[in-house]
């Protein structure tokens, strides 16, 4: 049994709902060949926004018109609220992992491509690749 709600509650599912909007309208931006590597990820990235974006629009004109209007209120079910908020918030929460994910990815490249340059350098001075590169004395 889903509970009444009363104008707390829909005040503060606005609230809710508007903070998602904001981050669902965040304009992303792909490069051309990070769009062509990863296309496939990239459009589902799309759609995800998109879906979290069409369903936190959804649920919040509801939300509006039931704080506003309490008789069209009495017309609205509840789960016609809760059903795309529940959307938008699953669509955020995904979003979120997907993006903390490729950041976690693209720090431990860097770490590694990195790591890959200095036992290049040290290659090339004849060092182990075990020990880090000392700089060399001037030679005056």
């Amino acid at each position: 049994m889903v509970r009444e709600l009363n104008n707390d509650d829909l005040g503060l599912l606005l609230q809710v709902f508007a903070v998602l909007l904001l981050a669902f309208a965040a304009n992303f931006h792909f490069s051309r060949k990070s769009v062509r590597r990863h296309r496939k990820a990239a459009i589902a990235f799309v759609i995800l926004n998109f879906v979290g974006e069409l369903a936190t629009v959804i649920a919040m004109l509801l939300t509006w018109v039931a704080l506003w209007s309490p008789t069209a209120w009495e017309q609205i079910d509840d789960l016609l609220v809760f059903i795309p908020g529940s959307i938008a918030i699953v669509c955020a929460v995904a979003l979120t992992i997907e993006s903390v994910y490729a950041r976690a990815v693209h720090i431990v490249r860097v770490e590694r491509l990195d790591r890959l340059g200095r036992a290049a350098a040290a290659d090339s001075r004849g060092l182990p690749t075990s020990e880090p590169a000392r700089p060399r004395p001037r030679s005056e």
